[in-house]
């Protein structure tokens, strides 16, 4: 894989996580300031979580409704495709990187401004719960939320 089509491919992908993610609370950018992606492939384990923030409160995307003004469907199947999407945009992102002979992350931190169409990606390649004795993905994906 050329540089050019990995660039291309990681791109896609990432922006297909966040599109996803943005379109969830209906591409509402006059109420929601923040969509933070949490996306973990650590030992082949993928894991996809994301948060809001909304009205200057940040919230888990089960609860989004508690806070918008215009209500979502948050049904547990809507919940549920919106997961599995991520899930599966991880394992392509996986076969990116590995077709091109990389080094797999074990994390992606994605963070999207939809009012100033803002995005940072923080990449990481170190053990973040597989050198824990008791950590898993979900206490991972809670810390950020409450270091936010």
């Amino acid at each position: 894989m050329t540089p050019t089509t990995f660039d291309t491919e990681f791109k896609r992908l990432t922006t297909e996580m966040v599109e996803v993610a943005f379109e969830y609370i209906g591409r509402n950018k006059e109420e929601v300031e923040g969509i933070y992606i949490y996306a973990s492939m650590e030992k082949e384990i993928y894991f996809f979580n994301l948060f809001y923030k909304i009205n200057n409160q940040l919230i888990k995307k089960d609860f989004v409704n508690q806070l918008l003004v215009n209500k979502i469907d948050d049904s547990d199947e809507r919940i549920d495709a919106l997961l599995d999407f991520g899930i599966q945009a991880l394992q392509d992102l996986s076969a990116v990187f590995k077709n091109d002979s990389r080094e797999l992350p074990t994390l992606l931190k994605m963070v999207y401004l939809p009012q100033t169409g803002g995005f940072d990606c923080d990449i990481s390649y170190e053990p973040q719960f597989s050198n824990h004795k008791t950590n898993t993905n979900v206490d991972m994906f809670n810390n950020w939320y409450n270091e936010i």
